[in-house]
């Protein structure tokens, strides 16, 4: 996707959520295989480049887990900086198809408490998530006209979401994350 905030302000991005991921993970001497046959894992890439304008605010969220009927699903969700643009990130991958949620979503938390559930929502409510979560990653960075801060929180999705053949599916407990990042780049 492509946001053309002005003549020559923009971003572009990509995300690529609910990627099945193996490898090895060492941490001292203690080896954990992962994915293969060793537990279900995903993986993100976020490819993203442009010129943002100088003060911005986004939100951004996903996860991957089964639902409650088998299918693989993948939340891909975002908003603020791309208000009343047009344009949306938000889609579901339903067994790897995306299914693209065109219209923006409703964020609902509390940005000084953010260790209390974050709610997403569309306005028909077909698409109803909320996590909970059970850590908060706080990152903050002031350089004078410069900063950036950041709750990303990690935890478990529950609700529904579109299953893009005009259906829903249940989800209850799938790992993901939330996060609104307030910059001055």
């Amino acid at each position: 996707m492509v946001i053309p905030w002005s003549e020559t302000e923009f971003q572009f991005t990509e995300k690529h959520q609910a990627r099945p991921a193996a490898g090895i993970l060492t941490v001292n001497d203690r080896v954990c295989a992962l994915g293969a046959g060793a537990g279900e894992v995903f993986g993100i890439l976020d490819i993203g480049r442009g010129r943002w304008p100088y003060q911005t605010q986004w939100n951004w969220g996903g996860g991957a887990g089964d639902s409650s009927t088998g299918e693989q699903v993948g939340i891909q969700t975002g908003g603020k900086w791309n208000d009343g643009t047009g344009f949306t990130e938000n889609g579901i991958f339903v067994n790897g198809r995306l299914h693209k949620l065109s219209e923006d979503l409703e964020w609902h938390y509390d940005w000084d408490d953010p260790m209390q559930p974050w709610r997403v929502r569309s306005a028909d409510r077909s698409f109803n998530l909320t996590l909970v979560p059970i850590h908060d990653r706080h990152a903050t960075i002031s350089l004078g006209v410069l900063s950036n801060e950041v709750h990303q929180v990690f935890g478990h999705w529950s609700g529904s979401v579109p299953d893009g053949a005009g259906g829903s599916l249940t989800v209850d407990g799938i790992f993901g994350f939330a996060e609104e990042a307030r910059a001055r780049w």
